[in-house]
């Protein structure tokens, strides 16, 4: 900006609780200050850390040697009027792209590319994740220039907190008129963790030094730019060598049945099930699958393949006690548990578990005619509600680990439990449909398949989802339904948890489709 300029320059900041946005706010601040700027800074809170972002607003203006007058600063940012937007997330970003903040005539978008998945992400009923991709597109479109690259790894490979990093990328982009001493010199007058921060700021600065000198050109499509999702690129996946015996058959059978374009989707389903159960269990997803992969209508697409097969393996893995207990013990989850903490290598950890088994859980695991008959006794099933109910573990201590240990080998005799007869039957009728209207109508069978989805959680809200399933199977195959209204009852699974959307919308197409209720 020119100093003979009456403009300010106007920048916001959108940062989750705990990221240092404050920290941020008041660097820049003082590096503004250290080069002769007038600063004005506010803030808006948000709801919580994932449920709302904290908004900061600054606003910059150079003084001038020869006039004293103060120059009126707004406290509210103007949509479109936004020279510097910077997010600590990627879809932080898109929300400054649906505010209409980003100008694309004006506005330089500096952003992490992580994701912190949010509150409405994490409980859709459904797939309710924002598409990543699709916010680099269009940030790439509607931004006069984007630097983005993962900013939260370089903070953690330093440890230190994102805000450094996000300082660095601001000072790498050029988008300032201060030097990079400047910025330097206010992080070391912090004097807190100088050392690492300096280190994410320097790594920082080079990674937004070197996308600062491409140009994006607004009007190219989006993904032309060498610039934008760069990061998300991955090459060719290429099968790993097999480990065991049994590796090695799967991986024939995946390597000599499977088209090449769901290798990497179909290779990480089979890990998952191999570890939920056993190479066996893979090969019997294998087995289910083995017909969609020679239907002529999606030979080219593979959608219908690949969405019934992910979903699938996602059905096949459902959550019962043993595998509650093999996730809360196995090793990598501890690890997680003290990287989030931050907990020192020579710091003892303790872990306190929450369970809630019902009778209905209990039931599941037992042989099936055994867990059929106590859960339709009014006697077996208040037996089994008496010992169970809301119980508070220490997982870290021995005998506790050791009792969950033992009910993860539970998995053993999955095949034989109650439990596992109800999904599979449910399961078998869900894929049995898919295939058959494959050959019929591949866009009812697609939405069919979509109805994987579905399926979620554990207890009440597995019961849920699938007696909702079992509905639509039911209507597809008592009358005439067509693929959009497949769509409509799959959305308003996900409108309440009392499912009154979805009877009401299961209503109005029987009366529309004319069948007796």
């Amino acid at each position: 900006m020119n100093d003979e300029s009456d403009k300010t320059i106007n920048i916001i900041l959108a940062a989750l609780g705990g990221e240092g946005g404050g920290v941020f706010t008041n660097w820049l601040a003082e590096a503004a200050a250290l080069n002769g700027w007038r600063c004005q800074s506010t803030s808006l809170a948000g709801v919580a850390q994932r449920t709302g972002a904290t908004i900061y607003y600054l606003e910059l203006f150079p003084k001038r040697s020869d006039d004293d007058r103060k120059p009126v600063m707004s406290l509210f940012p103007a949509q479109g009027d936004i020279d510097l937007a910077i997010t600590s997330e990627i879809a932080e970003a898109g929300r400054m792209l649906q505010r209409g903040f980003i100008n694309p005539k004006k506005t330089t978008l500096i952003t992490s590319s992580h994701r912190v998945f949010g509150i409405t992400e994490k409980s859709h009923l459904t797939d309710g994740r924002m598409d990543k991709a699709k916010v680099i597109s269009m940030a790439e479109q509607y931004s006069k220039r984007l630097i983005q690259f993962d900013m939260l790894a370089i903070a953690e490979k330093h440890e230190s907190v994102i805000s450094s990093a996000l300082l660095g990328a601001l000072a790498g982009s050029n988008a300032l008129p201060f030097d990079k001493e400047s910025f330097i010199t206010v992080v070391t007058r912090s004097g807190k963790s100088l050392k690492n921060n300096l280190a994410a700021f320097e790594e920082s600065f080079v990674n937004a030094s070197a996308r600062a000198s491409v140009k994006v050109n607004f009007f190219e499509p989006s993904g032309s730019s060498s610039e934008g999702a760069v990061d998300d690129i991955k090459p060719d996946f290429v099968l790993p060598p097999p480990r065991t015996v049994a590796g090695k058959r799967l991986l024939d059978r995946l390597r000599n049945d499977v088209p090449d374009a769901l290798h990497e989707m179909i290779y990480s389903a089979l890990q998952r099930l191999v570890e939920y159960q056993d190479a066996r269990y893979a090969h019997e997803y294998l087995d289910a699958l083995t017909d969609l992969f020679v239907f002529p209508e999606v030979k080219e697409s593979h959608a219908l393949s690949e969405a019934t097969a992910r979903y699938l393996a996602l059905w096949m893995c459902y959550e019962d006690i043993p595998r509650v207990a093999q996730l809360k013990v196995r090793k990598s989850r501890m690890e997680e548990i003290r990287k989030e903490v931050k907990a020192a290598p020579d710091q003892i950890l303790h872990v306190t578990e929450y369970f809630r088994p019902r009778p209905e859980e209990v039931c599941a695991i037992l042989p099936r005619i055994i867990g059929k008959t106590l859960l339709n006794s009014s006697l077996g099933y208040r037996t089994i509600n008496f010992f169970t109910g809301e119980k508070k573990l220490r997982t870290d201590k021995v005998i506790v680990n050791m009792l969950l240990r033992l009910l993860s080998t539970f998995r053993f005799i999955r095949r034989f439990s109650y439990g596992y007869a109800i999904e599979s039957h449910a399961m078998n009728r869900w894929l049995g449909c898919v295939k058959k209207f494959s050959k019929r109508n591949i866009e009812i069978s697609m939405e069919l398949a979509q109805c994987g989805a579905i399926i979620k959680g554990y207890g009440p809200t597995r019961e849920r989802t699938l007696m909702q399933v079992q509905k639509i199977l039911d209507l597809c195959e008592s009358s005439s339904i067509n693929e959009q209204q497949i769509s409509e009852l799959r959305r308003s699974c996900a409108e309440d948890d009392n499912n009154t959307k979805f009877h009401q919308t299961i209503e109005a197409i029987r009366l529309q489709t004319a069948t007796p209720v």
